[in-house]
């Protein structure tokens, strides 16, 4: 056995790097970059060095540190939970710098009131990621935000109607075109109403969703009639009510879908039914409730939104924005793959 102290010879040859590199690090003898630091950290670690807390620190001290805030809707509450753990998880995990995240929420839909929470949070932070909907007041306190040095990341549903902003999120057209494929695949025949839930008009991404839906279901599937979409304000008590209600007005009802928040509400209504109506359901958020409604054969589709996966990317963007670079569509625009879930791969 070999029961020599490990040195910082040891950790180089675990680390692969030089002495000198793991000297620099540990004794702050000059500038290395965050992810050769982390790695000699890692090392040191995993071989038992004495000092690897110090090495920590020293990493930790190094980092610039920042303060970011994310405005989410105070509706689909289990949806933007999850969201909020996955960006506080992946803000924990950022090796180039130290951040703290401040979440507030959406409660009062008014522009003023959206606009004034937006300038209210751009003030405390470095960036700000924000959840909204298009309108001229929520469009110039992100101007301000953004002339006052504050970094602005779209999330989820494009702001400005140009796309001429960060944003993290899916490919809204997409996401439409995936659903329209589902529906015109999963219905019970080709005939027939389709019912579509949607939060807002305003809301950018939720209008690309549904004019793509509709646009590949007049092509591919004519024969599938979109009703007039039913706003829910991504409430599930609203589409709780709304779907019942559609069920109730329409006996050529095919197809349930929701582009926005509040799917779970779909979950509610269908659950109260004595029999389970012939109905393909499409779902856009995961959530316990419709991983459970997958398994037991009550909801059709999901399409998660991966919100692991978006909050990952969120944060990897904001720190890539304090270095206050122009805004380039090919950089800062992430769209981050969709996932189909089904009773088969639900877990």
């Amino acid at each position: 056995m070999n029961n020599k102290r490990p040195t910082i010879a040891t950790v180089a040859e675990h680390a692969r790097l030089s002495v000198a590199t793991v000297d620099r690090v540990l004794n702050a003898r000059a500038p290395v970059n965050a992810e050769t630091a982390d790695r000699v950290f890692q090392s040191a670690t995993a071989v038992g060095y004495f000092a690897a807390r110090l090495i920590g620190q020293r990493i930790r001290e190094q980092r610039p540190s920042y303060r970011f805030g994310i405005l989410l809707l105070g509706t689909a509450q289990a949806f933007y939970a999850n969201l909020a753990q996955a960006i506080s998880t992946a803000a924990g995990r950022q090796q180039n710098a130290s951040l703290s995240c401040h979440f507030d929420y959406v409660i009062d839909r008014s522009p003023t009131a959206v606009a004034a929470q937006i300038r209210a949070m751009a003030g405390q932070c470095d960036g700000l990621a924000v959840v909204s909907f298009a309108h001229p007041q929520v469009s110039d306190a992100i101007a301000q935000a953004r002339a006052d040095g504050t970094a602005v990341v779209a999330l989820l549903s494009e702001i400005e109607e140009d796309s001429a902003e960060p944003y993290v999120g899916l490919d809204n057209a997409e996401v439409g075109r995936t659903m329209g494929w589902l529906l015109a695949h999963t219905c019970p025949s080709r005939q027939g109403s389709i019912g579509i839930l949607l939060g807002g008009h305003r809301f950018i991404g939720h209008q690309r969703r549904v004019e793509a839906l509709c646009a590949y279901l007049q092509t591919h599937a004519p024969g599938l009639r979109v009703l007039e979409p039913v706003i829910n304000l991504d409430n599930n008590d609203v589409t709780e009510e709304a779907t019942l209600e559609l069920i109730s007005r329409f006996d050529d009802l095919r197809g349930l879908c929701v582009v926005g928040g509040g799917g779970d509400g779909i979950i509610s209504a269908l659950r109260q039914l004595p029999e389970r109506p012939a109905l393909c359901s499409v779902l856009l958020e995961s959530t316990e409730l419709s991983r459970q409604a997958l398994r037991d054969g009550l909801i059709t589709l999901v399409v998660d939104s991966q919100p692991r996966q978006v909050a990952e990317a969120l944060v990897t963007l904001l720190v890539q924005l304090q270095d206050g670079q122009a805004f380039d569509p090919a950089r800062h625009r992430v769209r981050v793959p969709l996932q189909i879930m089904t009773s088969e791969n639900v877990r």
